[in-house]
């Protein structure tokens, strides 16, 4: 049996600030899953704005977990929404190390981290968080290991929930291996999917595993070409058939030089599930205009089931952007190939457990707010951040999963 339970939490945490957060925990016969989301309530004005929302981050963080029957000890993956990365990295890993520290939780326990230059739209909040954690149910068994690969940046965590064994890397880049960067884009985007294959070999694994891929671009208009030819290019020579779900989308990474970055979620042991491409008649599939990804992806295993929405904007059944420079009507066109990627597989979006949405310009979170309330569309469990989307004209898009019961 499969359980979803929500956990909600706004309020005071101290007296500089407040944070909004939730968690989603899933439960079922081997390990309860924890998707959470803290986004600080705070000026961020200060000179000391983002090291304060950062401890309400992860004070906020400990309640939501507790309520679940959880711990921090028990987080395994970190993405992180800075208004101002390169400013605010040290004051926000200071408060995280310290979190951490405080349950005696150092080095390779500490879980992966993705930061992003990606400033979440609501005016004040300097940082945001989303996190998963795991833990074993009362008669399963969870196993969670750190790998330290070359690539120092990168992270590593292989995560067995009972027979489900699986593998996150993080932070890809494109680097070579006497750890410099290639000037040009296509140089470092040929790297990072180059490394990506090593590691996933150097864990017996490899592409054709991969389920999920996000990709982060540090200029996505002046790139995205060139991304899209390099990974035709890497997925032609692994004879990769099913292209796993993907977002690319605009975002920076540390350190700076860094033009993209990548990370992934496989599956090592596939045939305990069933997996399949989401496809829907709303849009068409993304190879036909050159990017080699999946609309979605849906990963069934014995207890729940996974649906991986990619990255889904306003785009039409040919492939081509609708409403030009109508910022509701792309909202609109944008929720409505989201839910019917999920509807076929009898999930709505109550089903979500994590979502991020990305505007090309944060006026627009009024607007996407009020289409989400039309449509019926929860606010909660959604990271909304300003970043430029894959073709300039685009203005908005947003990517989710869903979790629901196996059928048996």
């Amino acid at each position: 049996m499969t359980m979803l339970t929500t956990i909600r939490h706004h309020g005071p945490v101290e007296a500089r600030g407040i944070c909004d957060g939730e968690a989603v925990a899933i439960t079922t016969s081997s390990a309860t899953e924890v998707f959470a989301r803290c986004a600080p309530v705070a000026s961020g004005t200060s000179k000391n704005g983002c090291r304060v929302q950062s401890r309400v981050i992860y004070e906020n963080l400990a309640r939501l977990l507790d309520q679940g029957g959880s711990e921090l000890g028990d987080v395994v993956i970190e993405k992180a929404f800075f208004r101002n990365l390169a400013a605010d990295f040290d004051d926000f890993q200071q408060a995280r190390l310290a979190a951490y520290r405080r349950r005696g939780i150092t080095g390779e326990a500490l879980p992966a981290l993705t930061c992003l230059q990606q400033p979440p739209c609501r005016k004040g909040q300097d940082v945001e968080l989303q996190a998963y954690a795991v833990f074993p149910a009362t008669d399963g068994e969870v196993r969670v290991r750190s790998v330290s690969p070359s690539p120092e940046d990168v992270s590593v965590k292989l995560v067995d929930l009972g027979p489900v064994r699986s593998l996150y890397i993080g932070n890809i880049g494109g680097h070579h291996g006497n750890g410099r960067l290639p000037g040009r884009f296509r140089r470092q985007s040929d790297q990072m999917f180059a490394t990506a294959g090593e590691l996933l070999r150097s864990q017996g694994a490899s592409f054709s595993e991969v389920v999920r891929t996000w990709i982060y671009l540090d200029d996505i208009d002046r790139d995205y070409a060139d991304l899209n030819a390099s990974r035709n290019a890497f997925f032609e020579r692994e004879g990769i058939r099913r292209l796993p779900a993907s977002t690319g989308i605009g975002g920076g990474s540390r350190p700076s030089e860094n033009r993209c970055t990548l990370d992934l979620y496989a599956l090592l042991n596939p045939d305990i599930a069933q997996i399949e491409v989401m496809q829907t008649p709303t849009l068409n599939e993304a190879p036909e205009y050159g990017s080699a990804f999946s609309r979605g992806m849906r990963m069934a295993l014995p207890d729940q089931t996974y649906l991986f929405i990619s990255g889904t904007a306003s785009v039409d059944e040919a492939g081509a952007t609708v409403h030009l420079g109508d910022r509701k009507a792309q909202i609109e066109r944008m929720l409505l190939n989201i839910d019917e990627l999920l509807r076929p597989h009898g999930a709505s979006w109550a089903d979500l457990v994590q979502a991020v949405t990305f505007l090309k310009s944060a006026d627009d979170l009024e607007l996407f707010q009020q289409v989400c309330a039309e449509r019926g569309v929860p606010a909660a469990h959604n990271t909304i951040v300003e970043a430029d989307v894959c073709r300039p004209e685009l203005l908005c898009e947003m990517e989710a999963i869903a979790v629901l019961p196996t059928p048996k």
